[in-house]
């Protein structure tokens, strides 16, 4: 274990899975789409589709106003929707579409030059693209980012592909680059175009080797080399402000662009102790996680978790479907729980915080309920990346006590026989 001011170092646990190709996984079982988050509220929405009817591959089940279309990832048979308690999501009502033989539908090709900033985030809506970093649609963030006709761009703005793949053993971003860069540098292009930004670059943390090679595949000026550090804070110059989207987004852009394929799968690293070696799988979208360790050949009993090392969730049910947002997934032996000690009041979590907080004191006076204190020590800016966690010496999970504490609100002042200012 090792810290650096404002971050740590992480162990070096990706395996093989960056040295081979991407393998194609092919469901075997039901895979199940969210179509609504329900809620009592929630109307259940009528489908274009009866039951047992076929189902081509990126055909729309379903669609809202102003939102994404819900596509069928897979070709096969509709076989009605189920309920399920998602650990990510909640309670969602899903498509559960049963895999088999069929067409694929695709969009209609425009040539990239004749494209216009707003044809690119049509295309990337009715493509469903999500931006890999936080399960976003792509469409969303370029509107959002993107800047007025005729204005010109600050000279400090910077679109950032990240790639950097900086948790313990996620490599789906490192096995993109090293299998189709020039695609990837092209979707990148593309979302700059949309936003009419004029500079753009893959931010990387990879190894010396192949990061030679991306810089002979691509142009150098559109790799940035961050630092190796978890979490990253710099995509950049320190002088610029950067937007970012994740390289498999701007991979499927390209393919929407180029080829008019719709966005119905991930690259998903599967790594841990739990399995033999990891690997870096593409998986559509609503695939059973179960179906995936079955792939893997993982036959012990394991512990699963959706995403990385750091910030991951756990899955207690591998009958989960696979959505958009996680590309790593976690499969350890399990392994006896260890128990929080009370704080020793050590200041790592404070050290290692990039976002310059006190950890150790927001958790305290959150505890003790101290709120109008608590609003002073500015929780709400955590970012959950987990790094005071993983330094505590205590076996606190701080992390997940300054979110919560981020969260809290309210006048509510108890003194516990202290003076004002504890």
């Amino acid at each position: 274990m090792g810290m650096f001011l404002n971050g740590v170092v992480l162990p070096f646990q990706k395996g093989n899975a960056p040295l081979n190709k991407i393998e194609d996984f092919r469901a075997q079982s039901s895979v199940r789409v969210p179509l609504v988050r329900l809620d009592m509220d929630t109307p259940v929405p009528s489908l274009p589709f009866e039951e047992n009817a076929s189902v081509a591959a990126g055909s729309v089940l379903y669609k809202e106003d102003n939102e994404l279309p819900v596509l069928a990832p897979v070709a096969g048979t509709f076989g009605g929707t189920v309920v399920l308690q998602h650990p990510q999501y909640g309670k969602l009502l899903c498509a559960e579409l049963i895999p088999g033989d069929g067409d694929e539908e695709t969009l209609p090709v425009i040539p990239t030059e004749k494209l216009t900033p707003d044809d690119i985030i049509r295309i990337a809506t009715e493509a469903a693209i999500y931006d890999e970093l936080d399960g976003v649609p792509l469409a969303e963030k370029l509107a959002c980012w993107q800047l007025p006709e005729n204005d010109v761009a600050s000279p400090n703005y910077v679109l950032v592909a990240d790639a950097t793949e900086n948790d313990v053993f996620g490599s789906s971003a490192w096995a993109i680059l090293d299998e189709e860069p020039e695609a990837a540098l092209l979707g990148l292009q593309l979302a700059a175009k949309a936003m009419r930004f004029t500079r753009y670059h893959i931010a990387t943390m990879l190894p010396k080797d192949k990061r030679r090679a991306l810089k002979r595949a691509i142009n150098r000026i559109n790799v940035y080399t961050v630092a190796d550090e978890y979490p990253v804070t710099q995509y950049a110059d320190p002088r610029d402000e950067v937007f970012r989207i994740g390289i498999q987004a701007c991979l499927a852009l390209a393919k929407a662009v180029q080829e008019g394929r719709k966005s119905l799968t991930a690259v998903v690293t599967v790594a841990g102790d739990g399995v033999i070696y990891s690997r870096n799988l593409r998986v559509p979208y609503g695939a059973n996680v179960a179906d995936i360790l079955a792939a893997c050949n993982v036959t012990i009993e394991v512990d699963v978790v959706l995403g990385d090392a750091m910030t991951g969730i756990a899955c207690p049910d591998t009958h989960t479907p696979l959505l958009p947002g996680t590309t790593t997934l976690l499969v350890m032996k399990p392994k006896a729980a260890r128990v929080p000690q009370p704080c020793i009041g050590c200041g790592r979590c404070a050290t290692v915080c990039h976002a310059q907080l006190l950890p150790y004191e927001i958790v305290r006076r959150a505890e003790n309920m101290h709120f109008e204190r608590l609003r002073r020590l500015t929780a709400q800016l955590c970012d959950g990346c987990g790094a005071c966690s993983y330094i505590c010496p205590a076996d606190r999970d701080v992390a997940a006590a300054v979110l919560r504490a981020g969260e809290t609100s309210g006048p509510v002042f108890l003194n516990w026989g202290g003076n004002e200012d504890e």
